[in-house]
């Protein structure tokens, strides 16, 4: 059952992705906020990066020790970490963030992921428990974990050129801390809600089917 549904979930980011032809690359890590036990602790100077579209920008972070989650204000999370990019062109726009664990050792619990417009003075620090500056494009997507493997989906938004960033929080709890990974898409042209789930769960159901024929 486990690997059955690791299946599903790597089908769905498998099947997201072919929505984007064109180029790839990584996206770095603009701030990443944590707490020390007495205040907020930003690390990162901020990188801001131009991404093309259509493209799959590959971002993810890794903690060797685990992660406090004591923030004042959101108790629960360990880390909130900041990518900012810009997009010269309006696109459609969709993302995946996951996390495999290894009992005791490396795991990563409430990760969430969320969307908002870059102010023109950005103090990283202060979003942590707080609203979106200006407003979410995307709120807080829900935490699914199948197995061992848990992950975050946010939805579909089109975007206008322009700076934004793409916020992740969560918790890292294992001895040895934990990492995540994702992908964002970009798209020239927005698709429908109903075809990237149609696309996804058409790539899950392909790779079950593989799965057991192979066995």
């Amino acid at each position: 059952m486990g690997n059955t549904r690791f299946s599903v979930v790597a089908g769905a980011l498998a099947a997201m992705s072919l929505f984007c032809i064109g180029s790839a690359q990584a996206m770095p890590l603009s701030y990443s906020t944590t707490y020390n036990g007495a205040i907020n602790v930003t690390t990162g100077g901020g990188a801001n990066t131009v991404l093309p579209v259509p493209g799959s920008d590959f971002y993810g972070n890794t903690f060797s020790l685990p992660t406090d989650p004591n923030f004042p204000a959101a108790s629960s999370y360990g880390f909130y970490d900041d990518f900012i990019f810009t997009i010269p062109v309006g696109a459609g726009s969709n993302s995946v963030t996951s996390s495999i664990s290894i009992p005791g050792s490396l795991e990563i619990s409430n990760l969430q992921a969320r969307l908002f417009a870059l102010p023109g003075v950005y103090n990283p620090g202060s979003t942590v428990g707080a609203p979106c500056p200006g407003g979410c494009l995307a709120v807080w997507g829900t935490t699914v974990v199948a197995a061992n493997v848990t992950y975050t989906v946010l939805n579909p938004i089109v975007l206008g050129p322009g700076s934004y960033v793409l916020q992740i929080r969560g918790d890292a709890t294992g001895a040895s801390g934990g990492s995540y990974s994702g992908v964002l898409n970009l798209t020239a042209i927005p698709v429908p809600a109903a075809v990237w789930l149609f696309g996804s769960a058409l790539g899950g159901l392909g790779l079950l089917r593989r799965r057991r024929i192979a066995g």
